[in-house]
């Protein structure tokens, strides 16, 4: 029985088969550990988009905000002085128009009846 042992396992057939079963696990192997990759990768990938998409809210989503209220505020302070600006002029009094009236000689009117001779 050893002998017909032997010969089976020194066979060939025995070899070829072998061969055959050896190549198919490694590429097998091969493909699992390519499928494992690009697992890994596409894992990596969406980690790394998603953590560069966070940093970058969280370092630049108040700063934002805050340059766009800096900004805002800036433009309104300038508005308000604009407006200060040109309402000014209309509350000034124009030389003649706020002083009393006078008569020809320099007097206010009205004060001339009542001046006594």
């Amino acid at each position: 029985m050893s002998n017909l042992f032997r010969a089976v396992w020194e066979s060939d057939e025995r070899k070829s088969i072998e061969r055959e079963i050896t190549a198919n696990l490694e590429r097998l192997n091969a493909r699992m550990n390519e499928m494992v990759e690009k697992v890994r990768a596409d894992k990596v990938a969406t980690n790394l988009k998603q953590g560069v998409k966070e940093a970058w809210e969280t370092a630049h989503g108040p700063q934002i905000l805050n340059e766009m209220q800096a900004g805002l505020a800036d433009v309104l302070h300038k508005l308000n002085e604009e407006i200060a600006k040109r309402a000014q002029p209309a509350q000034e009094v124009k030389p003649g128009e706020g002083s009393a009236q006078q008569t020809a000689n320099g007097e206010p009117v009205g004060m001339s009846a009542a001046k006594p001779e």
